[in-house]
């Protein structure tokens, strides 16, 4: 069964295609305007790359966020719709989850993983993982934090903060640098070659080879009813309720009107 999976959750956008446990197709592409444009053509020229067409395509599988919300809003429609066009099974796992699925992948010396996504706001997207079989289970559950409220989290939960593979675009707010670099971590000795990236992992080859790979316990979600994870209310949202009409201009002194400026 040929397996398609994206990741649209930040602009470096992530495409592959797997079979029978092995990497058919892989395209990083980083997207700096909107995906609406860009998703469906990265799929087909990734599956044409291939020899392979959309017809061929026998299950779908997305990152549902969190990360850019209308990136992630766009990942999902495009998927949800591609499952139920071609009427194959849709799989949804969260931007976080695929992120240390590719970071354990990439580093078999390694059972945590912590990925995080810069959240603005002064806060981080993030979770600690650990390794599970052929894939990752939460140990720490994904939210939005402050960075520092994070690294606390971190250090409660794995002991070791030299333990993990780090990586995403808020891996730097989170362990710091230079002089900000975390006490617990520039307290280590000599500078040496550590197991942080700021890079986004390749999301989308380890989800679909976990979906191809014939022994995954992933659950099939419904095209009708996934929704996406955005882990906090966008500033739409944020602003709703609020009254934004500009204040009143002042009146003019009392015992005239109002003239133009001299």
């Amino acid at each position: 069964m040929l397996c398609l999976a994206l990741d649209t959750s930040t602009p470096s956008g992530r495409f592959a295609l797997a079979q029978d446990g092995r990497l058919v197709g892989y395209h990083p592409r980083n997207v700096t305007g909107s995906y609406a444009n860009a998703l469906l053509a990265a799929i087909d020229t990734l599956l044409a790359e291939s020899g392979r067409d959309r017809a061929d395509v026998g299950a779908v599988g997305v990152c549902r966020g969190p990360g850019s919300f209308t990136g992630v809003r766009i990942g999902v429609a495009t998927a949800k719709a591609l499952s139920f066009a071609l009427r194959v099974p849709l799989f949804a796992v969260t931007t976080l989850e695929a992120m240390a699925a590719a970071m354990l992948a990439e580093r078999p010396d390694r059972d945590w993983a912590v990925p995080a996504l810069d959240a603005r706001r002064g806060e981080v997207f993030a979770g600690v993982y650990r390794r599970d079989g052929g894939w990752v289970r939460a140990v720490a559950e994904p939210c939005a934090l402050s960075a520092a409220g994070w690294w606390e989290r971190v250090l409660a939960t794995v002991g070791d903060p030299e333990g993990p593979v780090y990586a995403g675009s808020g891996a730097t707010p989170l362990l710091g640098e230079g002089p900000d670099l975390r006490p617990e971590l520039a307290a280590r000795g000599e500078p040496r070659l550590r197991s942080w990236s700021a890079a986004h992992p390749p999301t989308a080859k380890a989800l679909a080879l976990v979906m191809a790979s014939g022994e995954s316990r992933l659950e099939a979600a419904h095209p009708y009813t996934l929704t996406p994870l955005y882990l906090r209310a966008s500033d739409a949202e944020m602003l709703r309720g609020l009254d934004l009409t500009p204040a009143a201009p002042p009146r003019p002194p009392s015992g005239g009107a109002a003239g133009p400026p001299s």
